[in-house]
């Protein structure tokens, strides 16, 4: 019996490998994933920059008055979270991609407008990366 559900396994598996095409592109096989990011790419570049940006203003903000600094510290915080997901959705080509991008969007924009308050470096860069990443979350 166990012979017979092997057997029948094997010709499953090979059956599904015959008959699947993969997507090509130039002769070149390209998965879903491959695809997704190449569709994604600049977004996900964004978010991944904000991501930094936003790490580096969190933990300046957090050495200067945290008290003064906790709405930018805490809008840093929720960027970098909502920026990771996105970015990872969109190199799944996940079809949540676009919803998250619209809600990425928002949260970045509020990280801007928040670090846009202060004069530091590390706040501005924030505040400029975040709205790249808005703009191009918003495209999707």
């Amino acid at each position: 019996m166990k012979k017979v559900i092997v057997l029948f396994t094997a010709i499953c598996f090979i059956t599904m490998a015959a008959t699947t095409k993969p997507l090509t592109t130039n002769g070149v096989a390209k998965t879903k994933t491959t695809l997704g990011i190449e569709k994604y790419k600049a977004c996900i570049a964004a978010c991944k920059a904000c991501v930094i940006s936003c790490k580096s203003c969190e933990k300046m903000c957090t050495k200067m008055d945290a008290a003064k600094m906790a709405r930018c510290i805490q809008l840093c915080k929720e960027c970098v979270a909502i920026c990771t997901a996105a970015s990872q959705l969109m190199t799944l080509d996940s079809e949540s991609a676009k919803t998250i991008c619209k809600e990425c969007a928002v949260i970045c924009e509020k990280c801007a407008t928040e670090c846009d308050k202060y004069d530091m470096a590390e706040c501005k860069k924030c505040a400029t990366d975040c709205r790249k990443s808005a703009k191009l979350c918003n495209e999707m």
